[in-house]
């Protein structure tokens, strides 16, 4: 009688999926990353370390009790808005900045959940608002890995019925396949890090100085993504998130006309805005209501042909009033202290000068300031 053992063939494809699961964890080492994604694309760092700005606003409050807490929630155009420049505006107050590149409503309830949760003394919320946040590519960024499994689990929209206006929209959460992109990123490193052969390549040579092609800085690719996440954690705890524009100049309106026009067609052409973003921009509105914190609803400053190019096809207005109507609403909660501010139609805002479409220049900050925080809310 033969007693040798025979593995069950049924078997053989479950090991080899266990296999290539195990195997594909090896891409998410942090010496694998660097070297196989690409030392260009530095976005999704902003987004995971504000959690060790969250840390830091933590300690910080430990540190000093007396002083109260400001929230900056928003897109990079809203990264140049630091504790030192808002001193004047609210004294005795420490701003921490949580904007992140294409910082959609999703992010942004994140962190003021998690901050409301801390039990921190706010005194004041910044919001930063526009229809690119509320796109869908502005999810598709906040994505990978932003949000804590719990938080994402707690708000799944099982039953959204479609609906073409996305304010008129049911939406209860994330979408079933927001969730799935979500765990897939968190799960398989091979789709978070897709493998580029030419990235390797790319992290591993000496960076050109732009100005003058061939000849090189000194340091590799990777090099200098590592020197840069460095900087965002230095940011983190010596201006609390921000980081300076350093950016003076002004474009040309030529290119700011082809510059607005690829940005409309790449995020906002054909698309309806993310009934995601809209239920997580009302959850913020509910959150804050009858909370007595004044709350800043801002409409970032964008270039001229930027809005022209949104307001073409009836977005922009839309947009602004449904954001309007929104907060109106939120309005007639007794002790709600909510402010709209559009600098694009307010005359006091002088300093257009624009890096490109979308970013404003370093030079012009101190003339949006005045704007953005009025007395009423201060």
């Amino acid at each position: 009688m033969n007693s040798k053992f025979k593995f069950p063939v049924v078997l053989y494809p479950i090991l080899l999926a266990l296999a290539l699961f195990l195997l594909d964890k090896i891409f998410f080492l942090p010496v694998i990353v660097e070297n196989t994604y690409s030392w260009k694309k530095i976005e999704r760092k902003f987004y995971e370390l504000k959690e060790d700005l969250f840390e830091v606003m933590l300690a910080e409050q430990q540190k000093n009790p007396s002083k109260q807490i400001g929230l900056i929630l928003g897109s990079s155009r809203s990264g140049e808005f630091d504790s030192d420049m808002l001193e004047s505006f609210f004294p005795n107050t420490n701003s921490f900045n949580f904007a992140a590149p294409f910082g959609p409503p999703s992010f942004q309830a994140y962190w003021l959940e998690r901050t409301l949760n801390s039990k921190l003394p706010l005194r004041y919320v910044l919001i930063e608002v526009d229809p690119l946040l509320f796109s869908q590519s502005a999810i598709d960024y906040s994505l990978n890995g932003s949000y804590d499994n719990g938080y994402v689990l707690s708000h799944i929209d099982l039953y959204r019925a479609k609906n073409k206006n996305p304010w008129a929209s049911n939406a209860n959460g994330f979408s079933t396949d927001e969730v799935e992109v979500y765990f897939l990123k968190k799960l398989f490193a091979l789709y978070k890090y897709p493998l580029d052969p030419t990235a390797i390549k790319a992290n591993n040579k000496e960076i050109e100085v732009g100005f003058f092609p061939g000849m090189s800085v000194g340091i590799t690719g990777k090099d200098h993504k590592r020197n840069y996440i460095d900087k965002i954690k230095m940011v983190n705890r010596v201006k609390f998130g921000a980081l300076p524009n350093e950016i003076k100049f002004a474009n040309m309106d030529v290119f700011l006309e082809r510059d607005a026009e690829a940005m409309y067609n790449q995020y906002l052409r054909g698309q309806s805005l993310a009934p995601t973003q809209v239920y997580f921009f009302k959850k913020m509105l509910q959150l804050l209501e009858g909370t007595g914190i004044p709350v800043i609803i801002y409409f970032p400053a964008v270039s001229d042909a930027l809005r022209k190019r949104m307001s073409r096809d009836g977005l922009l207005e839309n947009f602004n009033s449904e954001i309007i109507k929104a907060v109106e609403k939120a309005k007639e909660v007794p002790n709600s202290k909510f402010t709209v501010v559009d600098p694009n139609v307010d005359p006091r805002w002088v300093c257009k000068d624009f890096v490109d479409s979308l970013h404003l220049s370093g030079a012009c900050f101190p003339n949006l300031l005045p704007i953005l925080f009025p007395k009423e809310v201060r």
